[in-house]
């Protein structure tokens, strides 16, 4: 079998969720992601149910990242920057409490830094998957979306 696509933004947003009101899974065999959601009952959801509960070696449950990972992305991040008043104002914001949300309410209003930012997260969280994905043992090579409905298919 070769290399299965899986969707980047999917396997990204999920690597990210630590909502709890969704779980994903990865089809081994075709990089498919099954959402499951909390409290969502509709027969779309119970046939997801029904296959990860039939066949649950074909599926690989997506975990999200530690916080402490994240944290760690923002902290390199800010550590790259020139030093100057942005950095500055970085490095105060990740001492705060609620530093996640302190950190993107900083950057809402710097324009260029902001793209930076989100540039180096993509490109790290990118890397944490498919490095994620090589323990996990999965073959798989991350692509963007594509609404081919042959995009499946090998």
């Amino acid at each position: 079998m070769g290399k299965i696509k899986i969707v980047d933004s999917d396997l990204l947003d999920l690597l990210e969720d630590h909502s709890g009101f969704r779980t994903g899974h990865i089809d081994k065999q075709t990089g498919e992601i099954l959402m499951t959601f909390e409290d969502y009952d509709e027969p779309e959801q119970e046939e997801i149910f029904e296959k990860l509960e039939q066949d649950p070696d074909r599926y690989l449950r997506i975990e999200p990242i530690d916080s402490h990972e994240g944290f760690r992305i923002m902290e390199n991040f800010v550590a790259g920057l020139p030093e100057g008043e942005d950095r500055d104002l970085l490095r105060k914001v990740l001492s705060w409490k609620k530093p996640f949300s302190n950190f993107r309410s900083a950057l809402a209003d710097m324009g260029d830094l902001r793209r930076q930012w989100f540039d180096f997260h993509d490109k790290e969280l990118r890397r944490l998957a498919t490095e994620w994905l090589k323990v996990e043992k999965l073959d798989a090579e991350l692509v963007p979306f594509n609404s081919d409905p042959l995009f499946f298919q090998s």
